[in-house]
């Protein structure tokens, strides 16, 4: 593995990491007040290519964040839209 690969996995983790606090505490309050509707519609479609381009492209740095960040997107947009 070299540096490149290093820095495509970490870049990767702290990726999937991004929503991760947004998603706990959307659960446990079930409040999206603050959060808005276009943007996580946006952010769902926008993982969903990039977990697209990252199989046909074989990336597993982009795969593995993906895997994290389109559920997690998918979790807070079906909150919003279930709890306004």
């Amino acid at each position: 593995m070299n540096i490149t690969d290093i820095i495509g996995y970490l870049a990767a983790l702290l990726a999937a990491l991004i929503f991760l606090p947004q998603m706990i505490q959307t659960i446990r309050s079930k409040n999206t007040n603050g959060l808005s509707l276009p943007t996580f519609i946006l952010v769902t479609l926008s993982n969903s290519m990039w977990l697209s381009y990252g199989v046909l492209t074989l990336d597993s740095a982009i795969i593995l964040s993906q895997i994290f960040l389109f559920p997690m997107g998918i979790t807070i947009l079906v909150y919003k839209i279930k709890y306004g």
